[in-house]
């Protein structure tokens, strides 16, 4: 079960990277026309679990992630967000649609349809990056292995 489990991370791992390759945001929409967008620097699947059916089978997956906002580096953990990614649609292959563990209607979509300022706002994100890349790769792990314990916290409460 571990195994294929580590499968279906991989394979929408694999459908999340190809949506922020070029850059991408995710909207929250909280409700009441107000949403939240945010410019994704990177997005990682955490892990992946089971939905189990009325039958007893396996009838589909959510998933844990975690989701650092272009600057993260400058606003801290407020700017990385944990996701419970639930009843996803792959609406476009470079749209995907789910709720999230709060129910707020999220998606995820690639920079193609944003505008030319979140473009530019994007390479010079990455510029900078680059040149700072030993002190990101610190901060990935550290903030990674904080939502992951988080997101095992919220399933242990959750049971």
């Amino acid at each position: 079960m571990q195994q294929e489990l580590e499968a279906v991370k991989q394979q929408m791992q694999e459908k999340i990277d190809r949506i922020t390759a070029p850059g991408s945001v995710v909207v929250v929409d909280l409700g009441d026309s107000v949403s939240v967008r945010i410019l994704v620097d990177r997005y990682d699947i955490l892990f992946a679990r089971p939905v189990i059916g009325a039958d007893g089978s396996v009838s589909g997956y959510y998933y844990w992630a975690v989701c650092f906002e272009v600057g993260f580096d400058q606003g801290g953990p407020q700017n990385v967000r944990l996701f419970k990614m639930e009843n996803i649609r792959e609406e476009r292959s470079d749209l995907l649609l789910f709720r999230d563990h709060r129910e707020y209607s999220c998606f995820i979509e690639s920079i193609d349809v944003i505008d030319d300022e979140a473009k530019a706002d994007f390479k010079r994100w990455r510029e900078y990056k680059s040149r700072n890349q030993k002190s990101f790769d610190r901060l990935y792990q550290n903030f990674t292995t904080e939502a992951m314990e988080m997101a095992l916290n919220y399933e242990r409460d959750v049971r």
